[in-house]
């Protein structure tokens, strides 16, 4: 069976590449949307009055990750000290399949959300791709 549900979905930091910690506690995961960008060629008389179109460079995208917040929870302040420091970090969106997706990123966003009295405090994270991820298997 190829079909796989989203339980048991697991996310990693890394400081060093080699080395990833699981940070508890996910709720949910938006894995890395990339586009490509289109340059439109205008021209008074194109073929098939069709406006030529070029490819252009690819955004890498952004993952979003909801977090049932814990302020003691070390993955959590973590992922609060990468949006301070502003550098690229390594992280992993491992399936229960056992593959996923392995990138580098900016935490662009920290966000805990709105705080009701019937719901579970969440933080949503932004992490905004600065290259090309990776698609496979994770052994480890």
């Amino acid at each position: 069976m190829a079909e796989t549900t989203g339980l048991r979905t697991k996310f990693y930091r890394s400081d060093d590449g080699t080395t990833f910690t699981e940070i508890a506690q996910v709720a949910s995961i938006t894995p890395p949307q990339p586009e490509r960008e289109v340059a439109e060629v205008d021209e008074l008389d194109p073929p098939g009055d069709v406006r030529k179109k070029l490819p252009g460079i690819i955004d890498p995208g952004e993952v979003t990750v909801t977090l049932n917040f814990d302020p003691t929870n070390t993955g959590h302040l973590a992922l609060e000290q990468d949006f301070r420091d502003g550098q690229a970090r390594q992280y992993r969106i491992k399936l229960p399949n056992g593959y996923g997706w392995t990138f580098t990123g900016i935490v662009t966003s920290y966000a805990p959300q709105e705080i009701a009295s019937g719901d579970v405090v969440q933080a949503e994270v932004t992490i905004t791709l600065s290259g090309v991820y990776q698609f496979g298997e994770i052994t480890n």
